[in-house]
């Protein structure tokens, strides 16, 4: 039963320094609007104070509910939030990013007035803490099912991070997301863009996502790299044939950044595959197509042939 229009569901993991601020600005993005969301608060197996800087949150409002799991899963984490949830939408707050004054006001009349399947917004992304000095309203536009999985697929417009973005809980509640500890977003999010008749974007949004020195994905080692790669592979099975040159683009990136790991594995043929069987002269005159992956190609095809 629906409760509240918007779920803001705030993960955090040993994110005690950042929490304050994070929650402060998601109060402040809704002013007197406040009680009209409903904010999950999900502490994961933290051993800082993250469990009692959400307590302190929490008190005396009955739209903030918290919960302590030691799940040690970020892909977890997501499904329990959701489960949880009881509002018409739900997006995710990372316990280290901030929202800017006023912003789930606009979302909100946003929602409300168009009823979106999914309202994707572009991320401003904060480095050293320097909060950008002015931040422009949205400008919603609604684009198709297709134009979005290209936007996605291009790299540019968004990623498939779930931050910033609100999507109906309906359709969140039948696309899990994998038990993964990162890339879960990967491995959904195709899933989720093909469920979605009714997508705006909005290359202006609420969402400062800070940029910090060692995050989860900023560590990279194998078992990481296999979860990347499943994600690759679901994004295949779920597009079948569809773009097909783009979906190449990100085969291009994977194994460009983890060739020496990947040579090692005994199923890399299936990896490589999906390199020797581009046509090179249609990629390389493919309008949508960066210059960027017309150039690693070259590269990856010459670094695979050792394989």
């Amino acid at each position: 039963m629906k409760l509240y229009d918007l779920s803001v569901i705030v993960t955090a993991h040993n994110c005690a320094s950042h929490l304050t601020a994070c929650l402060d600005s998601i109060k402040a993005s809704l002013g007197e609007q406040f009680a009209r969301c409903e904010i999950v608060l999900i502490n994961d197996a933290s051993t800082d104070a993250t469990g009692t800087v959400f307590e302190q949150f929490a008190e005396g409002h009955s739209n903030v509910v918290q919960y302590n799991v030691a799940f040690k899963n970020i892909g977890k984490v997501r499904n329990f939030g959701v489960s949880q949830a009881r509002g018409d939408y739900v997006t995710m707050v990372d316990g280290d990013d901030q929202l800017k004054a006023g912003s789930l006001i606009e979302v909100l009349e946003f929602l409300n007035g168009n009823q979106p399947d999914m309202l994707i917004t572009r991320l401003t992304e904060v480095r050293d803490n320097a909060l950008p000095e002015h931040m422009p309203p949205m400008q919603p536009k609604k684009i198709s099912t297709q134009t979005a999985i290209k936007k996605y697929l291009i790299h540019q417009a968004f990623q498939a991070h779930f931050i910033g973005k609100f999507i109906k809980r309906s359709i969140l509640l039948r696309c899990k997301f994998p038990h993964y500890i990162c890339y879960e977003d990967a491995f959904i999010f195709p899933e989720v863009l093909k469920s979605c008749n009714n997508i705006y974007f909005s290359a202006t949004g609420p969402y400062m996502y800070f940029k910090h020195g060692n995050t989860l994905s900023s560590v990279v080692d194998e078992e990481k790299i296999k979860l990347c790669r499943q994600g690759l592979d679901q994004m295949s099975l779920v597009l079948k044939g569809e773009y097909k040159f783009l979906q190449v683009c990100h085969w291009i990136e994977f194994i460009n950044r983890n060739h020496l790991t990947i040579s090692k594995w005994q199923d890399r043929n299936t990896i490589k595959q999906n390199i020797e069987e581009v046509d090179i002269v249609p990629f390389m005159l493919h309008p949508e197509v960066r210059m960027s992956y017309k150039r690693k190609l070259i590269k990856v095809k010459k670094l695979i042939r050792s394989w």
